[in-house]
């Protein structure tokens, strides 16, 4: 079953490339990003990243898929991407990691300061930008059991009720440099779920910074 459901998936990838664009062409990106990702059933639904605002934008993920990274490029507006586009952020669930050291290729980075307690206090030079590696958390929180390439920033931007099981933003304003080494946004988490409660659905405001 699952070497006839990866054979349909390179035959669909096929008729996109040399069939030209569908009419739908999130559909072209959904399964590239799968295939990106190395398959495994992991195809992300299209459309879901949306970013609000001016100035001060605010970008809501869909993350919900648990083998799926989603990939979104600040440069560009808080446009959805994929794993080969000039992306800065990567979301899986509630993980997060910049373009940088073990998570991608590129020239980015993340740090917080501790006394920038949101996005407005965060700035170009407020803390040492740090590359992702591969993170690692055993029992408790969120997280349980879990060993992610990741941000070392904001690994850990959420606190987590162990009644409820409900994961709540820290305080925290963050510095993220974007994959050109030469970007720099602020970043302030807000959520991890959508209007119906329901997790995997990031979201955060951001603003370019000097």
């Amino acid at each position: 079953m699952k070497t006839l459901y990866s054979i349909f998936i390179i035959l669909m990838a096929t008729l996109t490339v040399f069939c030209g664009p569908s009419t739908g062409g999130d559909d072209g990106l959904a399964i590239l990003a799968a295939l990106e990702d190395g398959g495994g059933g992991c195809i992300k639904a299209p459309g879901d990243t949306t970013t609000t605002g001016s100035g001060t934008l605010t970008t809501i993920v869909n993350a919900t898929a648990s083998g799926c990274w989603v990939y979104i490029d600040l440069k560009a507006g808080g446009v959805e991407t994929t794993k080969s586009g000039t992306w800065d952020l990567r979301f899986k669930r509630f993980v997060i990691g910049t373009n940088s050291g073990t998570s991608g290729s590129g020239d980015g980075g993340s740090c917080f300061n501790p006394s920038d307690t949101n996005l407005a206090s965060v700035t170009g030079s407020d803390c040492t930008l740090e590359i992702d590696k591969l993170m690692s958390q055993t029992g408790g929180g969120g997280f349980g059991t879990a060993t992610e390439n990741a941000s070392p920033a904001l690994w850990d931007w959420y606190d987590y009720d162990g009644t409820t099981h409900i994961l709540s933003p820290k305080a925290r304003g963050y510095l993220i440099q974007g994959s050109d080494g030469v970007s720099h946004f602020g970043l302030e988490v807000l959520d991890y779920y959508d209007g119906a409660s329901t997790s995997g659905f990031p979201s955060f405001k951001w603003k370019v910074v000097p």
